[in-house]
């Protein structure tokens, strides 16, 4: 198991010597959170080299994903950066990238009857705009549990509101202060309910968010 004490406050800065070989040619992983080697709940980045290929497989409770570089193509069609999909519970499918490309993957996580198809591209996204200096674009939101973008255009405080609940964050661009550190793109961060750190952005930085979801999540294991 990996990071799978959901209970303790954990933060991953981006070392880029921890890539792994996946079974498939031309696929690497790099592990954020897991359960074991191949099934069950996974968090990671994963890259296809040009013309890598990951076997038809099966994702008993869903697979969802953000394309962070290049294009992500399987059964169901192409998808560009900056899209957001997800297949639901006990889909299939073959996954490849003719030019290469760099994902952001969660899998079987899902809520057990949110099972619905969804891919959508943030350019055709509503992102709507507040008074705290970001915007924000609603990627995914069932029984409490949301999944955003963030965009803050000079800086600013993350909302203090998203903590209640638990709080995962990807950076995507730019730098996240957690207190203790600083956190370029593609660190990770996942903060258990209640946990109240004062994190600030600087620049232009944009955040994959997720918040809700640890609330009724025990202990796995602790983080080794």
């Amino acid at each position: 198991m990996l990071n799978m004490d959901f209970s303790q406050s954990l933060t991953l800065p981006y070392q880029a010597e921890r890539w792994q070989r996946s079974p498939a040619d031309g696929v690497w992983r790099y592990p954020l959170e897991r359960e074991s080697a191949e099934s069950g709940h996974v968090t990671s980045l994963v890259r296809f080299e040009p013309g890598a290929a990951f076997p038809e497989h099966e994702h008993p409770l869903g697979e969802e994903f953000w394309v962070l570089e290049g294009t992500f193509s399987d059964d169901n069609g192409d998808y560009g950066a900056g899209t957001y999909v997800r297949h639901p519970p006990g889909s299939r499918h073959r996954a490849f990238s003719r030019q290469g490309c760099l994902i952001f993957v969660k899998l079987n996580q899902f809520v057990a009857d949110d099972n619905g198809f969804k891919a959508l591209d943030e350019r055709q996204g509503l992102w709507l705009t507040g008074d705290h200096g970001f915007r924000r674009l609603s990627l995914h939101r069932y029984q409490g549990i949301n999944t955003s973008l963030l965009e803050f255009a000079e800086g600013g405080r993350f909302p203090a509101c998203c903590y209640r609940a638990g709080l995962e964050i990807l950076v995507l661009e730019g730098q996240l202060h957690d207190g203790a550190s600083v956190l370029g793109p593609l660190s990770w961060l996942r903060l258990p309910p209640m946990a109240v750190p004062a994190l600030e952005v600087t620049g232009h930085t944009r955040l994959w968010v997720r918040t809700g979801h640890l609330v009724a999540s025990s202990p796995v294991s602790r983080a080794v």
